[in-house]
């Protein structure tokens, strides 16, 4: 309540009111830029929150350990390689494993820096370190929306073995969505080993096709919520580890908009207008838990329901192409590379 109570008042300072805002949020007081004004990962916890997950196929861990080992052991380093090597140099590995030549891809020389990478929090968690996380994460969103995540994966889900370090002759395939997910194998594809590395689309479709039918992925990089909804029984595949934690920021469209430091600050986003990249799934959702859990009221608009509200925090569904100060919104929740991109290019302007 008190967080509800700071809001208001701060709208009430901003001069909010229904009058004045329309349905476009707070005044527009300050100039007109885009700038980072908070990060989901830390509002949400300190350690960010279970975005992509490493399944294996369970024949796999089953009759060659070795090489989960291997694998295992590259993406275990792949923090310190990636604080570590040039950013051209990154572009330059991931450029070489893109299944579709011609696709648009996530990272370029111009857009992949040091900031970039950090901000794309790649941090390795085996399984069993991460279960608890992960079994607490899916439990609250399904309490909000089950539709989402379709149940609570199997114990066995979880691969929680020790696997041999011997060499392996066989070559597995390794495969990941385009964004941060890829940027987690650089490592692995840097070390090379007995795998060859796949990147591609994150369309969820295809992503599915990897993991079903013919099952073609030995190791698959997935979004945590395909991996519950397609695997979760533990039967085919098996939950490796947690290869990223989060990678959106708010980004405040005017000067005058207050940083939204810690979850305490997040009070100030009532009378607010929010867009929200991929609001329907893991970012829009997360933001969702973290303004449930602070007990900030929010609405979601959408085109039956468009009626502002000047008592919450208002969200609506946007692609990362609207992410300009063309639109009407007092922030916008935005993942990396796009976010330091629309960022440098209001800068710029």
């Amino acid at each position: 309540m008190k967080k509800i109570l700071c809001g208001i008042v701060a709208a009430a300072l901003f001069g909010a009111s229904i009058a004045g805002m329309g349905a476009c949020g707070a005044p527009k007081t300050g100039e007109a830029q885009l700038a980072f004004a908070g990060n989901l990962q830390t509002l949400y916890g300190e350690a960010g929150y279970p975005q992509a997950v490493l399944v294996a196929k369970s024949s796999v861990i089953e009759s060659d350990p070795s090489a989960v080992a291997a694998l295992e052991s590259y993406m275990a380093g792949s923090a310190a390689y990636l604080a570590s090597a040039q950013p051209s140099q990154i572009v330059s590995l991931l450029d070489g494993c893109y299944e579709d030549p011609d696709m648009a891809r996530s990272f370029n020389a111009k857009n992949l820096t040091a900031e970039v990478i950090a901000n794309c929090s790649v941090r390795y968690q085996p399984a069993a370190a991460g279960k608890g996380e992960i079994l607490d994460y899916v439990s609250r969103v399904r309490a909000m929306d089950s539709a989402f995540l379709t149940a609570i994966p199997d114990d066995s889900f979880f691969w929680s073995g020790t696997a041999s370090a011997a060499g392996s002759e066989e070559t597995y395939t390794v495969y990941a969505p385009d964004g941060a997910p890829a940027l987690s194998l650089a490592n692995a594809i840097a070390n090379g080993g007995n795998f060859s590395y796949h990147i591609v689309a994150a369309a969820p479709q295809q992503l599915s096709a990897l993991v079903n039918g013919d099952r073609k992925a030995d190791f698959c990089i997935l979004p945590l919520n395909l991996a519950v909804n397609l695997l979760g029984s533990g039967e085919n595949y098996k939950l490796l580890g947690t290869v990223t934690h989060g990678n959106m920021f708010l980004l405040s469209t005017r000067t005058d908009k207050p940083t939204i430091k810690s979850a305490d600050d997040l009070g100030l986003l009532v009378g607010m207008k929010i867009g929200v990249v991929q609001l329907p799934n893991i970012p829009g959702l997360t933001l969702r838990l973290v303004l449930e859990r602070e007990e900030v009221p929010y609405k979601i608009i959408t085109e039956t329901d468009d009626v502002f509200d000047d008592r919450k925090v208002n969200l609506i569904a946007v692609d990362a192409a609207a992410v300009t100060l063309a639109g009407d919104y007092d922030y916008f929740l935005c993942p990396e590379p796009a976010a330091s991109a629309k960022v440098k290019a209001s800068a710029q302007a």
